[in-house]
């Protein structure tokens, strides 16, 4: 059966080839919100999918992929940006990135941009709780999204590629508790996406099997309210959360962070609180960036595989017929000197 083409979408739907192409390079402001709603159902019942080759032909636009990433400012979005492009380059693809600031308006109309300039696909960096604006484009385009795990319908739509993150958590609990640590703080920004919630629910099961001591310190980013996810200010909520592990009623001799930016920023808060690390404190961060290695000291942490998670995901939208659909990829416990046995009473 042959691929459905502009000329079937606009009979199904009753109007004009030419209302399809303004529909899908979202000219859409005399349509009406009815002929919209049409021409979308004419689309996913016949499950046509725009000729990009041929625009691109036409247009002489370059085979592209969207990116779209909480924010730079977290140097491992940066790294992820560095190993899709690595990835799409394999295919002779460009990528184009945006930080959107897990702002689900503003990833709607990056989104839009990105459809009418013809992207192949879009790859979403860290996914927000609610992925309806994301399923919503896949009928245009394929959509992958990292930190979702295959186990709720509402994704049915959007390919997964995801790191374990409830394991990493998991893990630097299990490695604490191998040095001998009875009470561990797990420190977060706003816990609003699936990424940290899932790390939130590895660590409380893992302290709780271990029969230990486990805080959960939620960093406050309300002073920030064009960034209440705390996305640019990972090192200063690390930092500021410092004092509260150290006058913590539970004495946690050992801390985990959400990611390693904001373990950075936990480090340079306990030195200037006079504590020494690992001596009194044992640190913990997740992602493996660059500047764990210099970090003083040496920053332990869990490593995720980036450039494979990468590849996996440019092959979903470059390489469908060989993708791997719902990807889980285990974290790798990198020890470093930040962690220690506790100091003893």
């Amino acid at each position: 059966m042959s691929e459905p083409k502009i000329q079937d979408v606009a009979r199904l739907a009753g109007v004009s080839p030419s209302s399809i192409s303004n529909f899908l390079n979202n000219r859409m402001g005399q349509m009406r919100p009815d002929t919209q709603a049409k021409i979308q159902q004419a689309i996913e019942q016949l499950g046509y999918r725009p000729n990009n080759a041929a625009r691109q032909l036409k247009t002489g636009v370059a085979s592209m992929v969207g990116l779209l990433v909480p924010s730079l400012a977290n140097q491992f979005f940066g790294a992820l940006a560095c190993a899709v492009e690595a990835a799409a380059t394999r295919y002779q693809c460009h990528v184009m990135t945006f930080s959107t600031f897990r702002d689900p308006d503003r990833e709607r109309a990056v989104m839009a941009d990105l459809l009418a300039y013809g992207v192949k696909g879009i790859i979403t960096g860290s996914a927000l709780s609610d992925t309806e604006h994301l399923a919503a484009v896949t009928s245009r385009c394929p959509v992958v999204a990292f930190d979702i795990k295959r186990n709720d319908e509402a994704h049915d739509r959007i390919t997964t590629i995801s790191m374990d993150n409830a394991a990493a958590t998991a893990q630097a609990v299990q490695h604490l508790v191998t040095l001998g640590h009875r009470s561990i703080a797990l420190v977060t920004p706003p816990p609003y996406t699936l990424n940290r919630q899932e790390r939130i629910r590895g660590f409380q099961q893992a302290v709780a099997a271990a029969g230990i001591t486990g805080e959960l310190v939620i960093a406050d980013a309300t002073d920030g309210p064009s960034d209440p996810h705390g996305d640019t200010r990972l090192f200063e909520l690390g930092r500021s959360a410092a004092s509260r592990i150290v006058t913590s009623s539970a004495r946690p001799t050992a801390a985990i962070a959400i990611n390693d930016m904001m373990a950075i920023g936990i480090g340079v808060g306990l030195k200037q609180l006079g504590r020494r690390i690992p001596a009194d404190i044992s640190l913990v961060g997740i992602d493996d960036i660059f500047f764990c290695a210099a970090h003083d000291p040496p920053l332990t942490t869990l490593r995720q595989p980036i450039q494979a998670m990468a590849d996996a995901a440019v092959k979903c939208i470059l390489a469908p017929d060989d993708k791997p659909d719902g990807a889980l990829f285990a974290p790798e416990l990198i020890v470093r000197s930040s962690t220690a046995t506790p100091p003893q009473p």
